[in-house]
C-alpha cells in the first residue's frame, strides 16, 4: 500500500488499504489454476483485466507470457498497479476507466475479458449493468470469454445479512482490522467499509485504535438477474461456479460467485 494512515474519522481510499486486505500469495495460489486452465480452453493470448486495482491478476496473466491489459478508475490504484508490474519485470498496460468505457479506449479485440474482486456491482443500477456488458462484448473476439466474480447477492439479498467476518492483518506497522457491514437500500446494498487502526506497540503505550471509514452503494445483482442480462447482451455457454475449484455455485451457501460466459 502507498499512503499515509487515514486520522480518526478520516475517509479510508480503497487504494490506502487494498492490498493490507487481500493475502495475495493465499489468493492467487488458489485463484491460479482456474484462470490458468480456462484460458488454455479458450486459446486466450490478450486479457483486458476491468476493475484491475492493484494489479495483482494483471501482473499474473502478463508472467504467463499473455498480452494483458488493466483498466481502473481510480488513479491512486493504477499507480500502485504500475509499481507492482514494474517490481515484477511484467510488461503490462494499465489504463484509466470505468465501466462502458472500454471501447472508448480503443481497446479490444481481446480473448479474455475478466471482472474480479466485487468491482461489477459498482455499475450505476440495471442499465449500468447493461452498458457494462454490451461494453465487455464489443471488446471481446467472437467466442472470447468473460469471467466474472463478486459476492453472492443471493445470499446477501436472502438472509439481509448484515456483516461480513472481518479480516485482521498483523505486521511491522502494527494491526489493522476490516470490517464490512452492510444496509439494504433501494436496488442496491450500501456499504460501510470501516478501518480500525493501532500501531506496533499501541498495547504498551495505552494509544488507542483509530477508526476510519468510506461508504458506497452497490447494485444488487442476484445471478438470475446477471445470467438474464448476459444472454441480453450476447453472450451464451453462462456457467456458475462457487469457487476456483469449479464447483458447482449454491446460492444459498456460497460467499461469492463465479460466472463465464462466451460471447456469441
Amino acid at each position: 500500500m502507498s499512503g499515509n494512515a487515514p486520522g480518526p474519522g478520516a475517509p479510508a481510499s480503497a487504494a490506502d488499504d487494498y492490498d493490507r486486505f487481500v493475502d495475495w500469495d493465499k489468493r492467487l495460489t488458489r485463484e491460479g489454476p482456474f484462470f490458468r486452465q480456462l484460458f488454455e480452453e479458450h486459446d486466450v493470448s490478450s486479457v483486458l483485466d476491468v476493475g484491475s486495482g492493484s494489479g495483482r491478476h494483471a501482473v499474473m496473466f502478463a508472467s504467463w507470457g499473455l498480452e494483458v491489459t488493466g483498466v481502473d478508475p481510480d488513479g491512486r490504484m493504477l499507480a500502485t498497479a504500475r509499481a507492482h508490474a514494474l517490481a515484477s519485470g511484467r510488461d503490462v498496460r494499465f489504463l484509466e476507466g470505468g465501466f462502458g468505457g472500454l471501447s472508448a479506449l480503443g481497446l479490444g479485440p481481446a480473448d479474455a475479458v475478466v471482472c474480479t474482486g466485487n468491482a461489477l456491482p459498482h455499475v450505476a443500477g440495471v442499465e449500468g449493468l447493461r452498458a457494462a456488458l454490451a461494453d465487455f462484448a464489443g471488446v471481446l473476439r467472437p467466442q472470447g470469454v468473460l469471467v466474472l466474480h463478486l459476492l453472492n447477492h443471493d445470499r446477501l439479498l436472502a438472509g439481509r445479512i448484515r456483516a461480513i467476518p472481518p479480516v485482521v492483518r498483523e505486521d511491522e506497522e502494527g494491526t489493522r482490522v476490516f470490517l464490512r457491514v452492510m444496509d439494504y437500500v433501494e436496488g442496491g446494498i450500501g456499504f460501510d467499509f470501516v478501518t480500525m487502526d493501532r500501531p506496533a506497540g499501541a498495547w504498551e503505550t495505552g494509544e488507542s485504535w483509530r477508526v476510519s471509514s468510506r461508504r458506497s452503494v452497490h447494485t444488487a445483482l442476484p445471478t438470475a438477474l446477471l445470467a438474464a442480462e448476459l444472454g441480453g447482451a450476447g453472450f451464451d455457454r453462462v456457467r456458475l461456479f462457487g469457487d476456483h475449484t469449479g464447483k458447482a455455485f449454491d446460492p444459498a451457501v456460497d460467499e461469492s460467485v463465479l460466472i463465464t460466459a462466451t460471447r456469441v
